[in-house]
């Protein structure tokens, strides 16, 4: 019976309080403070309404703006500045006209404007551009000057009308 010890008794333990507790406490209490003002406040802004979405013909007109900002026709690349004119006036139609027009085929897209029944000298218009745009993108088709102005403001052209 050696092994087995006897119980102890009862220790008091002098200092009183533990003070890591109460730390701990204000620590959390503090969170969830600094937690309810945060969602309150983002609430509140998710509560004001949008301003109203700007017109694609103004945004529209901006990329162009900034296309020739870009100064790419002195630099020689011709080529890509066809390419984002192109691309202005796809994501132009996208948002004017509701038609899914950055994956399609020039053709594909004349269709679907017939198809949504847009009038009828815009839809050719829009066509006949992108058609021009089409032989500098992939036939390698290198215009002249005057080519090139008159191709930025058929695009002005049809972004107004």
């Amino acid at each position: 019976m050696d092994d087995i010890r006897p119980l102890k008794d009862f220790v008091e333990i002098e200092g009183g309080f533990a003070l890591w507790p109460l730390i701990l406490l204000i620590l959390l209490l503090s969170i969830a403070i600094f937690l309810f003002i945060y969602f309150k406040k983002r609430k509140k802004i998710a509560d004001t309404p949008a301003s109203p979405p700007r017109p694609p013909e103004e945004i529209a007109l901006e990329a162009l703006k900034a296309l020739l900002e870009m100064k790419l026709i002195e630099q020689g690349l011709i080529k890509e500045y066809y390419i984002r004119l192109s691309d202005i006036i796809r994501n132009y139609i996208e948002a004017r006209f509701n038609i899914f027009a950055l994956d399609r085929t020039t053709w594909e897209l004349y269709q679907e404007m017939r198809v949504k029944k847009i009038e009828r000298k815009r839809t050719d218009q829009i066509r006949d551009f992108l058609e021009d745009c089409d032989l500098v993108k992939f036939a390698k088709y290198i215009p002249n000057k005057k080519e090139i102005e008159e191709i930025h403001a058929s695009a002005k052209e049809i972004i107004k009308l």
